[in-house]
């Protein structure tokens, strides 16, 4: 079964953001706005995936050779990663009270769109694209905005949980890292 899961992450993660926005389209009239950008998320999330790792993909391969990391599985950094999209996208989506929690996913959709971005140059490649700047620009960051600017007119937050959206999202991207880097040390220094 883990290995089944292993090599089929994509897949599954897939269904179950197909499911995610059918539920969102479904019940739309019935949402908050920002969880109906929550599950509109989730799928463009996926999406963003597919384009980092399969069409075209290459980002990760990108990055474990800037970085010099030695993965033991080929599919250990989708696994990593597809446990981040469960607790970023998909944990709003169960617990649709925790107002902070839709707006943790819309503030790592624009850190996508700004690193996608920087890529570019950290990793000297010859064209403006690095694999994800399509989805992470034409689809994250617009629903990005969206959600915390209708937040924001809206005073749907307090200051406090503003704090506790980005130490969301800044957590689990953090505990991804420990993970990669304990797994998978890095070979040279750069």
């Amino acid at each position: 079964m883990k290995s089944f899961i292993a090599r089929h992450n994509l897949y599954l993660l897939t269904a179950l953001s197909a499911a995610a926005l059918l539920y969102t389209l479904v019940s739309w009239s019935s949402l908050p706005v920002p969880q109906r950008m929550v599950g509109l998320f989730s799928f463009a999330l996926v999406l963003h995936l597919w384009e980092e790792g399969r069409f075209p993909g290459g980002f990760t391969a990108m990055i474990t050779d800037k970085l010099g990391f030695a993965a033991r599985s080929p599919h250990f950094g989708e696994i990593i990663t597809a446990t981040y999209v469960l607790f970023i996208a998909f944990v709003p989506l169960l617990l649709p009270n925790v107002a902070f929690l839709a707006i943790a996913p819309m503030m790592l959709g624009i850190l996508e769109a700004i690193a996608h971005t920087a890529a570019i140059k950290m990793f000297d490649l010859k064209r403006f694209y690095s694999p994800g700047l399509i989805t992470a620009g034409l689809l994250l960051l617009p629903l990005s905005l969206s959600a915390i600017i209708h937040t924001a007119q809206h005073d749907l937050l307090q200051p406090a949980e503003w704090l506790y959206a980005f130490l969301y999202m800044l957590a689990g991207l953090a505990l991804a890292q420990q993970i990669v880097v304990r797994e998978a040390p890095v070979r040279n220094a750069l």
